[in-house]
């Protein structure tokens, strides 16, 4: 898929950050219940961001073709879908199998202190880019979080230390402001991730 939605990339960053598949690593089919909550995500904490900020196309299972940074037609006044317990039966399947990994909240909520895209055209600008950017990183994270669980003491520790890296960058905002490319970081911890997860498989 090429559209913002179903890769979550960031036309604003560097393209390709959403091309490489994580499904070998198991994230793709990790429920969200086994991760910790703030991976999970919390629409009714979130100013729905992912309705507006990626672009999405027709053919690729979102019924219709919509632009980034444009509100979907069946975003509510409330931040709800009007069609979400139909959005199967809509056409939207790209849509029912999305997930943020909890990051459309911590921007909300932890970024804009709850503040909503629609209070100006500045705030929406800033919120979208970091939108794109903590989506991406929240999806290393739980991919992280299930490496942890399944690798050797050792580079369990190693995988543990990346994750509090992550996290940090989150929670001061460096993760917005900081120059860094998330293509790069992304290969960097998918490696870190099949080596660990290899050589538990070896000893196993």
């Amino acid at each position: 898929m090429s559209s913002e939605l179903s890769g979550a990339a960031d036309a604003n960053c560097e393209p390709g950050v959403a091309d490489q598949p994580v499904a070998s690593i198991g994230v793709a089919s990790m429920r969200p219940g086994q991760r910790s909550p703030h991976l999970r995500a919390d629409c009714t904490n979130c100013c729905g961001l992912c309705c507006v900020a990626p672009s999405f196309e027709a053919h690729q299972g979102f019924g219709f073709s919509k632009p980034a940074h444009t509100p979907c037609m069946h975003l509510l006044a409330d931040f709800g879908c009007l069609i979400h317990e139909q959005l199967q039966a809509r056409g939207f399947p790209g849509c029912h199998a999305f997930d943020c990994y909890g990051a459309g909240q911590r921007v909300t909520q932890g970024l804009f202190r709850g503040e909503s895209w629609r209070a100006s055209a500045e705030v929406a600008t800033r919120m979208f880019h970091a939108y794109h950017r903590y989506r991406a990183l929240h999806e290393l994270l739980a991919m992280l979080e299930l490496a942890i669980e399944s690798s050797l003491p050792a580079d369990a520790t190693q995988l543990r230390m990346r994750f509090q890296s992550l996290e940090s960058m989150c929670d001061s905002g460096a993760a917005v402001h900081a120059g860094f490319s998330l293509e790069v970081l992304r290969r960097e911890v998918l490696q870190q991730v099949r080596e660990a997860l290899g050589r538990a498989q070896r000893v196993a």
